[in-house]
């Protein structure tokens, strides 16, 4: 675990760049210094892909924003209330 504000006053304090994939609580607070941070960056949870699987998780997602665009339901839609016990 990272204590995220210690992070962040070593990211201001340095040039220190950090790549975090997970964070606790997760997602982190709305208003974060870490969104948006010139050094830092945020994924989510995609560190452990390499190769194909990326492709096909960005086609999916594209294929799920068509069939929005058309008005038809979601194939994989994601609820608030499965959100806690999800990855």
């Amino acid at each position: 675990m990272v204590d995220h504000d210690a992070l962040v006053a070593e990211l201001e304090r340095r040039p220190l760049y950090a790549i975090l994939d997970v964070t606790g609580p997760e997602p982190l607070p709305a208003g974060h210094l870490l969104y948006g941070h010139p050094r830092e960056l945020l994924t989510p949870h995609i560190a452990g892909s390499l190769g194909n699987e990326l492709r096909r998780l960005g086609q999916s997602a594209l294929a799920e924003i068509e069939r929005y665009a058309r008005g038809e339901p979601f194939q994989h839609e994601v609820r608030l209330n499965d959100l806690p016990r999800s990855a």
